[in-house]
């Protein structure tokens, strides 16, 4: 599906489109996400969170996203210089929640990418903005078949459950993604 740059080891090969296609999925197809918006990105520094802040700095996006440890977060501030190190929050509390309502006055953020369950995925529910658009690429929740509450919803947001296999079924999706993938692998 995708031309392999010969600079690339097979673990890239393997992986690098995996994690691409799951993040161009939710950030761009599924969350619609634009130029300028405001993103929250959960496990920064993993696989899906690392491509997730590369797309959403590439469209001038500002980027929140949460990490581990301080290990992590100084990994993150190398890889993306582009970073602000305020904006780069504890995923272990959930305390990210009042940090980004206060750094956005109240406003929260246009889209959040989140992998986090439970109480720390209530938090990011509330850190969305009007018209916010919430991407769930954790499976415990939704497996679980956990309560959102409908409240949320009188901010006119959306919610998206990611599956990246359901892309397979539906052909234009999975031709933009695919299209997204290879583009940005040049």
């Amino acid at each position: 599906m995708w031309e392999v740059p010969e600079h690339w080891t097979m673990q890239d090969a393997a992986t690098v489109p995996v994690v691409y296609s799951t993040a161009y999925y939710s950030l761009i197809v599924r969350g619609r996400l634009q130029p300028g918006e405001t993103v929250l990105i959960h496990s920064g520094s993993g696989g899906v969170g690392q491509a997730a802040i590369a797309i959403s700095l590439s469209l001038g996006c500002r980027v929140f996203t949460t990490v581990g440890s301080n290990q992590k977060k100084e990994f993150l501030l190398k890889r993306f210089p582009k970073l602000n190190s305020d904006d780069i929050l504890n995923s272990r509390s959930t305390k990210f929640e009042v940090d980004i309502l206060q750094k956005t006055s109240g406003k929260g953020v246009d889209v959040a990418l989140n992998s986090l369950a439970e109480e720390k995925l209530q938090s990011t529910v509330r850190t969305l903005a009007e018209h916010g658009r919430f991407l769930e690429i954790g499976k415990f929740d939704l497996s679980q078949d956990h309560s959102l509450g409908m409240a949320i919803f009188l901010k006119n947001v959306t919610f998206h459950g990611i599956l990246l296999d359901a892309l397979f079924e539906v052909k234009h999706e999975k031709q933009a993604v695919v299209s997204l993938v290879q583009e940005g692998i040049k």
